[in-house]
This record gives C-alpha cells, sequence and structure tokens, in this order.
C-alpha cells in the first residue's frame, strides 16, 4: 500500500538528519510491527484455515462492538426522549453488558491488530477509531455517574439538558467511529473510499430527516387526541 511505502520511507536516516534520535526510535518501532506481523502467532491468525483462528476473533470483535454500541444507543436515545414512557431506572442493568462488550471487544481487538500490525499503524482511520472507542467509554461512564445517579431521571420524566447533551454526543462519537472502522478497510482503494463516505454521510442525513418527520408527526397525533379528549 502507498501509505505504508510513504510511511516506511520517511523513517530513512538521510531524511531527517536533524533529528537522528527520533528518527532512529521510528525505525525501532516500524521494525517491531514487522517482527509483530512475521511472527508466527500473527501468520497462524491470518493463514490457519480453521474457524477459532481469524474468524472466531473476528465474529468476537463483533458481537463485543454489538453489546457496547446497541445498548449504550438504546439508552442515549431514551435519554433524548424516545420511548418517554418507559422508566429509565430499568435501562442501568444496561452498563454490566456494555462494559462486559467492550472487554470483550478490547481483546479480540489486540489479536485482530496482531494479525495486521503494519496496516493498522498506517492507516489514519485506525487512529480516529481508537480515539473514538475511548471518548465513547468515557461519555458512557459519565452518563452512568450525571444521569443514572440523579435519582430524579429514573421515571418518565425528561432528562435534564446537560444529560442530553451527553446522550447526543454519544450518539456522534459512535457514528464518526464506525464509520472510521469502516473506511479502514478501503483505505487506499480507488474510488471506494470516498464513495463509501458519501454513501454514509447521505444515509446519516436521511435517516436522521426521516427520524425527525416521524418525532413531529408523532408528537402532532399526540397532541390532536389529547385536544379532542
Amino acid at each position: 500500500m502507498r501509505a505504508e511505502r510513504d510511511f516506511l520511507s520517511s523513517l530513512h536516516p538521510c531524511r531527517h538528519a536533524g533529528a537522528a534520535g527520533t528518527n532512529n526510535e521510528r525505525i525501532r518501532n516500524v521494525e517491531f510491527f514487522h517482527w509483530l506481523q512475521d511472527s508466527s502467532f500473527a501468520t497462524w491468525l491470518r493463514e490457519a484455515d480453521v474457524l477459532w483462528a481469524y474468524d472466531l476473533y473476528l465474529t468476537s470483535h463483533a458481537i463485543g462492538m454489538a453489546a457496547v454500541v446497541g445498548l449504550s444507543v438504546a439508552v442515549a436515545l431514551r435519554i433524548l426522549g424516545f420511548a418517554p414512557s418507559l422508566p429509565l431506572a430499568p435501562m442501568e442493568k444496561y452498563f454490566p453488558f456494555m462494559f462486559a462488550g467492550f472487554w470483550l471487544n478490547f481483546g479480540s481487538g489486540i489479536v485482530l491488530f496482531v494479525a495486521y500490525p503494519v496496516r493498522a499503524v498506517t492507516n489514519p482511520g485506525f487512529y480516529i477509531k481508537m480515539t473514538g472507542v475511548a471518548l465513547a467509554v468515557l461519555c458512557i461512564r459519565r452518563i452512568r455517574r450525571q444521569v443514572f445517579g440523579d435519582p430524579a431521571c429514573l421515571g418518565t420524566k425528561p432528562v435534564p439538558m446537560n444529560g442530553k447533551i451527553l446522550a447526543s454526543t454519544l450518539l456522534f462519537i459512535w457514528w464518526g467511529t464506525i464509520l472510521a472502522g469502516r473506511l479502514m478497510a478501503y483505505h487506499e482503494v480507488a474510488n471506494v473510499e470516498r464513495a463509501t463516505s458519501f454513501a454514509v454521510l447521505t444515509a446519516t442525513v436521511v435517516m436522521l430527516l426521516a427520524g425527525f418527520v416521524a418525532f413531529r408527526l408523532w408528537a402532532w397525533s399526540k397532541q390532536l387526541r389529547q385536544d379532542v379528549g
């Protein structure tokens, strides 16, 4: 891949004579990633024709991501006002499953990284994804402490604005994280990365507009029933 070649060529000592110490450290780092990628375990992960090799860890990664993202999104949507008749308190039981999903995702992610470390560290999407996951976990912990720690928020009453801001932030972080993770597979593939980005952005806008229209229609019908009653 061109990004990998550029990354490796940028480490050549002749190009950075004024920063020999830093350059040598970077060379050692990339040599480590190559050693890791060529290790017997990494080779077995990539090439073994058994279900408990790469396929098992990839499946575990997807299950963990589904648990932490799916449950946290459900909580965030409830905080934002969806399903207002549903008390918020029972949803606190979701948090242990979220964190279990995170650790499953984290552990399987390390193994998947070992399989292709050089490709990961030369892909900007990898750093965006890792940053997004860290921010999302911090946001989830903040929601648990700030929203679920307030007894006034645990019924069916609307959550205060600071809780809704946290929920909106979490949804935005997950959106960007998932997009970055998806684009990692298409990095530098001609036209695919750009087309995928455009498709995701378009789908996001359409879903947001559809959700807004549906919510307005629901609010209008509710108000109409109250007026008639």
